[in-house]
């Protein structure tokens, strides 16, 4: 049986991109018939490397240009007429909101099974496409969300629902020391995201200790507005910016803290990679997410929503206190083990495995 991805836009390089390269790499590595299907034009900028064997198909819907309906609509009957070719058994995978509402639009045929795979937060989708979800999803074969608090919710919508949550791609040979004064933020530049929070730590932050520095990492709708803010706001000597980096695991290594702002999150791959890495993590506790990776006072620090001041506080804890950010660093790795290829995959095959008997 192959299994096949549905994605947007598989060069996006968002974290939904990198779930996908991950799993599609872990289950090529089990033998399995892989394919990703990617609703974008093909493009030579792959940000994530797939394992040898793994095929990309392109529908060729470039979303930058023409009406956004037209293409929403193009992409139901390009995803229905790719997927009428096959005869033999599949089980498709929707990476995200989107792709999985287009498989719901599928037929029953008998040879496809269909998985809608959630990357974000259920709170984290609104307005029409809430209810699309609503009306739709209970067509698909499973929904997988990625934490215990969202299953609930998906549960009223379609019975089979389970939570599997992400894996980590690869854990890194190497840990990082912690004695660089450099603290870590990686992420989309979305509203979501929380960028203008970020730039109120780090006014905070570098009144307090002028030492310590700020490494960004995105990419974004925003970025123009948000690198103005930073030109402005005086802090451009304490930030350094660059727009995606294709040796990631580099930036862990050579910082010492990871922050993170967010307003909502799914399950991030970014806070189990900074746990790999051996990095204690400053978080806002929303909704979903960070609470699923990070414990409290033992691998990092999660604060309410949207306290800055104590997010200050603990950011600050960290910097002055070396053997706390060892502590919590060490805890980190042993943490993130939970979340090893192995044991999800595990996960995956048994929903595989119900797929295929019924």
């Amino acid at each position: 049986m192959q299994i096949v991805f549905l994605v947007h836009n598989i060069h996006l390089g968002g974290g939904g991109e990198r779930v996908t390269i991950n799993l599609a790499n872990t289950f090529k590595e089990t033998g399995a018939d892989i394919k990703i299907v990617s609703l974008s034009p093909a493009s030579l900028k792959n940000i994530y490397a797939t394992n040898k064997g793994i095929e990309i198909d392109y529908l060729g819907i470039d979303f930058s240009k023409g009406s956004n309906l037209i293409n929403k609509i193009k992409s139901i009957f390009k995803v229905y007429a790719y997927f009428n070719t096959y005869k033999s058994e599949i089980i498709i995978l929707g990476i995200g909101n989107y792709p999985s509402l287009l498989l719901s639009f599928l037929p029953k045929w008998k040879n496809i099974k269909t998985i809608g795979c959630q990357h974000l937060a259920y709170d984290g989708i609104k307005n029409l496409w809430a209810v699309l979800r609503k009306l739709l999803f209970r067509r698909l074969n499973f929904i997988v969300c990625l934490t215990k608090s969202d299953l609930p919710k998906y549960k009223k919508i379609n019975e089979n629902s389970i939570v599997i949550p992400n894996s980590i791609g690869y854990f890194s040979e190497q840990t990082a020391s912690l004695t660089n004064k450099q603290i870590l933020f990686i992420g989309r530049m979305v509203p979501e995201k929380g960028y203008d929070i970020l730039l109120k730590v780090v006014k905070k932050v570098s009144k307090i200790h002028d030492d310590w520095t700020f490494r960004i990492i995105g990419e974004g709708p925003l970025r123009n507005n948000i690198l103005h803010k930073i030109d402005l706001s005086g802090l451009k000597s304490k930030i350094s910016w660059i727009s995606s980096s294709d040796i990631i695991m580099e930036e862990f290594i050579n910082s010492s803290i990871y922050l993170m702002t967010s307003r909502t999150e799914g399950l991030p791959m970014v806070l189990l990679e900074a746990q790999s890495c051996g990095l204690p993590i400053v978080s806002f506790d929303c909704r979903t997410g960070p609470s699923d990776i990070v414990v409290d006072n033992e691998n990092g620090f999660l604060i309410d929503c949207f306290d800055v001041e104590k997010m200050v506080q603990k950011i600050s804890l960290l910097c002055v206190d070396y053997n706390l950010r060892l502590r919590f660093g060490m805890d980190a790795i042993e943490n993130v083990k939970k979340f090893s290829p192995e044991i999800i995959n595990s996960k995956w095959n048994k929903l595989f495995d119900e797929l295929s008997m019924n």
